[in-house]
């Protein structure tokens, strides 16, 4: 598709950084790092060497599913980073947008997701809890209900809504503008592996298993 590899040298038109695994994921980076350092100053036995691969593999695994994830739009594209896959939806294919669990992307009929932008478990049963009427709760208390909530969006819009609407308005503007123009062009998303990740799993993985024979 060509909108997509031109995306791929264009400047990102607006990064949103991820929002769930970010503080867990960069904490046991440090951990890991820390007990990497340790080892190769102090513990040069086979026993370290095994930990330490060990503990290079978990690094990776942390990295891929915890802070790996996240969305970028570029002029013509919305990239959702996933642990090993990537999607390229074109933006002139994006049909709405909603933040739950996850961040939900739908074009041309199917669902898209990037699991590093969402709401907690908490925040999305509380939503749902919201939404429904208690029997025998009357017309003047749902209006009140309902002010409430409004008033409270409108001092704190969450960041996954704010990603949503965004990527929306985004899409809204792409669509507005001239189409690819070159012969048999047609825009259809794209899925890419994370090729560095996988080998990055693959080596550290297979050295750490590889010790354990020594």
């Amino acid at each position: 598709m060509a909108a997509s590899r031109g995306d791929r040298d264009a400047a990102p038109v607006e990064r949103f950084k991820p929002t769930s695994g970010a503080l867990l994921g960069y904490a046991g980076l440090l951990a890991v790092a820390f007990g990497i350092g340790y080892i190769a100053l102090s513990v040069h036995t086979t026993t370290g060497l095994q930990v330490a691969l060990g503990l290079a593999f978990f690094g990776v695994v942390i990295w891929t599913t915890q802070l790996r994830s996240r969305a970028t739009v570029y002029p013509a594209t919305v990239l959702l980073k996933n642990a090993l896959v990537d999607c390229h939806i074109p933006l002139r294919l994006v049909e709405s947008v909603t933040a739950t669990s996850t961040l939900n992307v739908w074009a041309g009929g199917r669902r898209y997701v990037c699991v590093g932008i969402g709401r907690s478990v908490k925040s999305v049963v509380k939503a749902k809890r919201s939404t429904s009427r208690p029997i025998g709760a009357s017309r003047l208390q749902d209006y009140a209900e309902a002010a409430n909530r409004a008033n409270l969006d409108e001092r704190a819009t969450s960041y996954e809504d704010f990603v949503a609407v965004r990527i929306e308005e985004l899409a809204e503007q792409a669509k507005k503008s001239p189409g690819p123009q070159g012969p048999g062009e047609q825009e259809q998303v794209r899925r890419t592996f994370a090729w560095p990740e996988i080998a990055a799993l693959v080596v550290t993985g297979t050295a750490f298993v590889a010790s354990l024979a020594l």
